[in-house]
C-alpha cells in the first residue's frame, strides 16, 4: 500500500517538495514576470516593457526551464508512488505529464528566440508579440494535456485508500477547470474579453489538488521516516 514502506519515503517528498518549488516558481515566472512584460493586443507596450526590463524575459525563461525539470522530477516519483495502486493509469498521469512538459519546452523555445534581439539590436514589435503569444498558445495547448493528467492522478487518488478522498475530488476539480479553460483559450476567440474574470475564480481550484497533495506527501513521508 502507498507509503507503508520506509523506500517510498524519498519519492514521496521529492514529488511534494518539487510540486510546492513549481508553485512558486510559476508566480514569480508568469504571475510577475510574464504579466508585467506581455499586454495583450498592444506590441508596443509588449515591446517597450521588454526594453525597459529586459530581465523579465529572463526571469520567465529561468523559471519555466526550472519548472520543466521539476515536472520531470514529479512525472517519475508519482509514477512510482501509484505504479502498485493500478499500473496502466499510473502510466497514463506519468506520460501525460511527459507530453505536458515536451510542450512546455517547445513553448520556452519561443521566449528564447526574442533574448538575442535584446541585445543585437531593438527587436520588432510585431514579431515579440508574436512570440509571446505563440509562447501562450503552445503552453495552453500542454496545459489542456495537463488536464489530462490531473484527472488520471485524480482517479488514482481515489482508489488509494490511505489518501484522503477530498484530495482525489479536488485533484479531478482542477483537471476540469484546466480543460475548460484551456480549450476556451484555444477555441473560444472572444474568451479574451472574460479570461481574466473566470480565472480569478477558478484560480483557486486549480491550484488546490496538486498543493493540497503536495502538503499530504511530504507530511507522509515525514512520517515514513520517523521511527517506530
Amino acid at each position: 500500500m502507498l507509503l507503508k514502506n520506509a523506500h517510498m519515503r524519498p519519492a514521496a517528498l521529492l514529488a511534494g517538495w518539487s510540486l510546492i518549488a513549481m508553485a512558486v516558481l510559476a508566480g514569480l515566472g508568469y504571475g510577475y514576470a510574464f504579466v508585467n512584460l506581455y499586454v495583450p493586443g498592444d506590441s508596443a507596450a509588449s515591446l517597450r516593457n521588454l526594453m525597459q526590463s529586459p530581465g523579465l524575459l529572463s526571469g520567465v525563461i529561468t523559471s519555466f526551464v526550472q519548472i520543466l525539470g521539476l515536472d520531470l522530477l514529479v512525472a517519475g516519483a508519482l509514477y512510482s508512488l501509484f505504479e502498485p495502486v493500478h499500473l496502466p493509469l499510473a502510466r497514463l498521469m506519468a506520460w501525460s505529464r511527459l507530453v505536458y512538459t515536451a510542450l512546455l519546452g517547445v513553448a520556452i523555445q519561443h521566449l528564447v528566440l526574442i533574448l538575442p534581439t535584446v541585445t543585437t539590436g531593438p527587436p520588432e514589435a510585431v514579431m515579440v508579440q508574436q512570440q509571446l503569444k505563440a509562447f501562450l498558445a503552445t503552453w495552453a495547448l500542454g496545459l489542456l494535456v495537463f488536464g489530462g493528467h490531473l484527472a488520471a492522478l485524480g482517479i488514482l487518488l481515489l482508489r488509494t485508500k490511505a489518501i484522503p478522498r477530498l484530495l482525489g475530488w479536488l485533484t479531478l476539480l482542477a483537471a476540469a477547470c484546466y480543460v475548460g479553460t484551456r480549450s476556451a483559450e484555444l477555441f473560444w476567440p472572444g474568451y479574451a474579453s472574460v479570461q481574466a474574470s473566470v480565472e480569478a475564480v477558478l484560480s483557486l481550484p486549480m491550484a488546490l489538488g496538486e498543493l493540497g497533495l503536495a502538503v499530504w506527501l511530504i507530511r507522509a513521508g515525514r512520517r515514513v521516516s520517523a521511527p517506530a
